[in-house]
């Protein structure tokens, strides 16, 4: 059957398994749909298919405003794709991407064009007006905040872009708009199923900072700072839909975007969880888990610095005891957070505001307070690292010249802290005893060797091999 063929199944069928993986645009119409669309289905011959939203949009097709496909849940990509995106949408240009991630420019093209359908600046344009759009739908904020939050660098700009791509202006996308009192923003943020967020949840309440995080069985919320723009949010799950739902409060919500795609990478919310099953089935340790827990995803973090922190902190003790040093760490050097509805009272510190640190009478041994000093040192001076690496490979060369570092703190980094899905810290205790078979321990040689069976997405072997010393 070819990939035609089975687009249609799924279009006439509204299989939601396909929501997000592409798009059907009717020529007669001029509007682009999920395929899980309730509008009547179009003649065939009208029909066009398209793997993202951006890449409809940019043949000059508009958004369906029954499906709303801007809210599809998002398709996987290869992890140097993501940071290439990551990039982009921070301000760097083509140039400046070609420089960092030692890529020519059109190599750079050429990528873009294989998973996107699109150029560079045309995937960025086309991101900014769906991002503009999802949030004069979704949100309270006001126009000129989405202006600036989509990624605009003026209204006039923002203006100019809607009515092209739309032939409105905003106001006219905002019908239903009704202003309120409530301080925070909410965002709906969809996934593919399964998704087990009471487990997701599990996995953070056991590791909460009780000053910076509160985790409960319906929610997680913390305190956050970004470029100086200081706030919270809390994330729950939607009943009766495959979605979260993000609140945000900002001092600034130009960063609004930042904080959507970080908790959605936070949360893994962006991954085809089927497709990895299938590499991981391979293996009957891993294929018990898999039946037992298919919702699992990979618990990423809010934001890498902090993550390292508690990484090495991690280092041959418990979670309950890094845990507890981390948020030792958080009260002591923390700035104290905004007002917020929890009853947070930190906001974790920044690497600034460790630099001076000295981690005295906070139950540190003087070997963990010389790596922290070590590692700080390290990623002031060349924090992009963790943003540019080629490969697994090259960070752990480049990490473990930091004494008291080693290729399990890296991998465990690379893991949660960067949501890598091929890292795999091969000498951790809990890998090591998930795949003792009657007492015979693996050696790591045996672990890496199994291992090469579950790439590229060792990652997810490794939160499933955790998953099954579970009780």
């Amino acid at each position: 059957m070819s990939t035609i063929q089975i687009y249609q199944q799924a279009r006439l069928s509204r299989d939601a398994r396909f929501d997000g993986k592409f798009y059907t645009a009717v020529l007669t119409t001029g509007i682009f749909c999920r395929p899980v669309c309730p509008a009547r289905a179009p003649k065939p011959e009208n029909v066009r298919y398209y793997l993202n939203a951006m890449q409809a949009q940019a043949a000059g097709f508009r958004p369906c405003m029954r499906c709303l496909p801007e809210l599809a849940p998002q398709t996987s990509a290869p992890i140097e794709i993501k940071k290439l995106c990551k990039a982009l949408e921070s301000g760097l240009n083509l140039s400046a991407l070609s420089q960092q991630f030692s890529l020519s420019e059109r190599q750079i093209r050429r990528l873009f064009i294989k998973h996107y359908g699109l150029s560079p600046i045309k995937y960025l344009a086309n991101q900014r007006v769906l991002l503009a759009r999802r949030l004069l739908k979704t949100t309270q904020l006001t126009i000129t905040d989405i202006a600036f939050a989509a990624g605009f660098s003026s209204v006039r700009r923002f203006n100019e872009a809607i009515k092209n791509a739309y032939g409105c202006c905003p106001s006219d996308l905002r019908k239903n708009y009704k202003p309120t009192k409530q301080t925070f923003i909410e965002v709906s943020l969809p996934y593919r199923e399964p998704f087990d967020w009471p487990l997701m949840l599990s996995f953070f309440e056991k590791r909460q900072l009780i000053n910076v995080e509160q985790v409960t069985s319906n929610h997680y919320c913390r305190t956050i700072k970004i470029n100086g723009s200081s706030g919270w949010f809390k994330v729950n799950k939607i009943k009766d839909k495959s979605a979260l739902m993000l609140k945000v409060q900002l001092d600034d919500y130009r960063y609004l975007n930042q904080v959507i795609l970080a908790v959605r990478q936070m949360f893994d919310l962006d991954t085809d969880i089927n497709q990895i099953h299938q590499v991981l089935n391979t293996n009957p340790i891993l294929a018990k888990v898999v039946e037992q827990s298919p919702g699992l995803r990979l618990p990423g973090c809010w934001d890498v610095f902090e993550f390292s922190i508690r990484a090495i902190l991690g280092q041959q003790i418990s979670v309950k005891g890094a845990t507890t040093l981390a948020n030792r760490i958080a009260v002591e050097y923390g700035s104290k957070c905004v007002s917020n509805p929890f009853g947070l009272t930190y906001v974790f510190p920044t690497p600034a505001e460790l630099s001076a640190a000295q981690y005295q009478n906070i139950g540190l041994t003087k070997s963990r307070i010389t790596t922290l000093k070590n590692w700080l040192a390290f990623y002031q001076q060349d924090e992009e690292v963790l943003t540019y690496y080629s490969s697994l490979d090259e960070l752990e060369q480049r990490l473990i010249t930091i004494k008291g570092i080693g290729p399990w703190t890296v991998n465990y980094l690379a893991m949660r802290g960067l949501s890598d899905p091929d890292a795999f810290p091969s000498a951790d205790l809990g890998i090591i005893k998930a795949l003792t078979v009657n007492d015979a321990k693996p050696t790591n040689k045996e672990i890496l060797a199994l291992s090469e069976q579950w790439r590229p997405w060792r990652a997810y072997a490794a939160i499933y091999l955790w998953q099954s010393l579970a009780k």
